[in-house]
């Protein structure tokens, strides 16, 4: 499949609109063999298009019967997150009479946070699934080819995904974990310390909702990996059926389920407001755990007398992403240590492959073509890229898996320390 780049691992410039274009049309002139082969994909009575108004209905259907259902307390601010022309509709034409929804996926158009608090533009995708009477036939892939054509339409400098237990998504790597926590109420004291904190409130989230926005904001800007919320996300995700404890810097919401409290969303961007946070869901005292999902390196088991109280029950991967803008992003992030050395880039997808240079000089990164004829230093995929660039697992824990191929000796551990965050990434917005 083809479409433009200025330049090898360069901004892929927004398309023209006009979807009545096929995609290879749409996109020129360098060719992925891969792309072509899933868009070249031939799945009988079947059509690619992008959603209208009407088609809401006929997907909300679809998702009833793929996901359970859209799990929003709102429907009508739940759709209001998506544009129609990022929405894609595979629709069964074999009975010309009688069309049907068969498939779909979706984009979100997003911003996340990288190490240093800068932002890059994101296209997430959702909602992607086939219905099982048209499984296993190679529509799957085509879906997820024009995902990826929506994402170079929107100009976003990331690709990104929350692939389900049953696929996965092609140059996509790990950008954040997800520490589960089960903490027993009973057992748990706060560690002693300085409790100066201004008191917390109880409210629920309509009332508080302009609140929560506006730390949120603050607290996604500076967790590398969160991504934004846009407005009608909380309408959305948040009725009053939760209960919602304030804090001038902070906020945690929360559900009361039997005899536990299963935190839903927990941001504190100061110790003092974590401290009282997490004082007021140890009050509970009818409650017998507390079930809260945090950053790998959050601090609460450390904030608690006895540390083995705050049980990790698991660590999931949360958010993966593929960079599409890599000149942007590596000047946009932070960096502990210098670093000069030329990375190719193994990219079956034809969007970001070659070899470049990677100079970072007094915290400030830059990503060029290698000059012709230069030996790359080490080798590696959009996935492993990606999951170093946030943060989600280190140069040297990808080279010990043999996933980070080093010519240069001394190389992988220079870009480790170049690399390390200050913060494990973190996301608690799902899509």
């Amino acid at each position: 499949m083809r479409y433009a780049a200025t330049a090898p691992g360069g901004r892929m410039p927004a398309a023209a609109t006009g979807s009545e274009l096929p995609a290879y049309e749409r996109y020129s002139p360098m060719i992925s063999e891969l792309m072509a082969y899933r868009e070249g994909l031939a799945v009988d009575g079947l059509r690619i298009r992008r959603a209208r108004e009407d088609d809401w209905d006929a997907l909300r259907d679809c998702y009833d019967r793929a996901f359970g259902g859209v799990h929003a307390k709102d429907f009508e601010s739940w759709k209001r997150q998506f544009r129609l022309t990022d929405v894609i509709v595979a629709e069964d034409v074999s009975d010309p009479d009688a069309p049907f929804v068969a498939g779909t996926g979706s984009v979100i158009r997003m911003r996340v946070a990288v190490p240093g608090g800068a932002e890059l533009d994101v296209a997430a995708c959702a909602q992607g699934m086939v219905a099982t009477t048209h499984q296993n036939r190679g529509l799957y892939s085509k879906i997820q080819a024009e995902m990826m054509y929506i994402a170079l339409e929107t100009g976003a400098d990331v690709f990104a995904a929350m692939p389900g237990p049953g696929g996965n998504y092609g140059a996509v790597g790990i950008a954040s974990h997800t520490r589960r926590l089960r903490i027993d109420r009973r057992r748990a004291k706060l560690r002693a310390g300085a409790d100066d904190s201004p008191p917390a409130r109880e409210l629920r989230p309509s009332v508080a909702r302009d609140r929560l926005r506006e730390i949120y904001d603050r607290w996604q800007r500076i967790t590398p990996g969160a991504l934004s919320r846009s407005e009608f996300y909380w309408p959305a995700t948040y009725d009053d059926s939760s209960c919602v404890i304030t804090h001038p810097d902070g906020y945690v919401i929360y559900d009361l389920i039997g005899d536990t409290v299963r935190v839903r969303d927990f941001c504190a961007l100061t110790l003092p407001a974590h401290r009282e946070l997490l004082r007021c869901l140890l009050g509970h005292g009818e409650y017998r755990e507390v079930l809260l999902d945090t950053a790998v390196d959050d601090p609460t088991p450390l904030l608690l007398g006895d540390p083995r109280v705050a049980a990790t029950t698991g660590v999931d991967t949360g958010v993966w992403m593929w960079i599409l803008n890599s000149p942007k992003a590596f000047e946009a992030r932070a960096y502990r240590a210098d670093f000069h050395g030329v990375l190719e880039i193994d990219d079956p997808y034809g969007m970001s492959p070659g070899r470049f240079t990677l100079d970072v000089t007094d915290g400030r990164g830059s990503w060029t073509p290698a000059p012709e004829g230069v030996p790359a230093d080490l080798r590696l995929s959009p996935a492993e890229l990606a999951s170093v660039y946030f943060g989600a697992l280190t140069p040297l824990e990808l080279h010990r898996a043999g996933r980070i191929t080093e010519s240069t000796p001394g190389t992988v551990a220079a870009l480790d320390q170049a690399l390390a965050p200050l913060r494990r990434p973190f996301n608690i917005t799902p899509f």
